[in-house]
């Protein structure tokens, strides 16, 4: 399995998805982050960041569709990825391929990828800003929608609505109101949590 895992602004998850993907030998993963965003510059010299250029034209226009799967975590649209590599990972998954998202208050602002030609693949729309993130420890639940699918149904508390899932508390759900797919968990205040749709060939999720 080809994973391209595409990393924002560095966070505690990060370093999660990076041992996930590579515990698993029958996964060959790319990873491509970001380091220092452009607002952030410090005026050290490019030279000095990088070892090497990292492929990204290779990446994203010339070997995009030998990935069968690409992972956005928490990145924003700062104009590191231009419109068209954009389209085209739009396009990639209208053809077949597999796209997973996993977003937190940056899908929400000025820089959300839902604003992007990705936005037209992806299965919710966000809130505005000062509805969209809700902070408060909650557990994450299994919709009945979620019971019946085979991507949640084997997680705990799916056949039992009214147990307590054994999974530790969460601190922050993003608000998006769904126009595709389906809801299979849910978050603080029932607010979609897990979004899955079926887009042309392909697949996309949305946590």
């Amino acid at each position: 399995l080809r994973v391209l895992l595409v990393s924002g602004e560095p966070h505690a998850g990060e370093r999660t998805w990076r041992r996930l993907l590579k515990a698993d030998p029958g996964v060959d993963l790319v990873h491509f982050t970001i380091l220092r965003p452009p607002e952030k510059d410090d005026l050290t010299p490019l030279n000095e960041l990088a070892l090497i250029a990292f492929p990204v034209r290779e990446l994203f226009q010339v070997k995009l569709r030998d990935f069968d799967l690409i992972v956005f975590d928490r990145f924003a649209n700062r104009g590191i990825l231009p419109p068209s590599y954009l389209r085209n990972i739009a396009d990639y998954v209208r053809q077949g391929g597999a796209l997973l998202l996993s977003v937190g208050p940056e899908y929400a602002g000025a820089a959300s990828l839902f604003s992007t030609p990705l936005g037209q693949v992806l299965p919710a729309r966000p809130l505005a800003p000062a509805q969209a993130v809700l902070e408060g420890a909650f557990r994450p639940r299994v919709t009945p929608q979620g019971a019946r699918h085979p991507v949640t149904e084997a997680l705990p508390g799916a056949n039992d609505a009214a147990a307590e899932p054994r999974w530790g508390r969460w601190y922050r759900t993003i608000r998006a109101e769904p126009r595709a797919g389906s809801v299979l968990m849910s978050g603080a205040g029932d607010a979609p949590l897990l979004v899955l749709d079926r887009v042309g060939q392909g697949r996309v999720a949305l946590m």
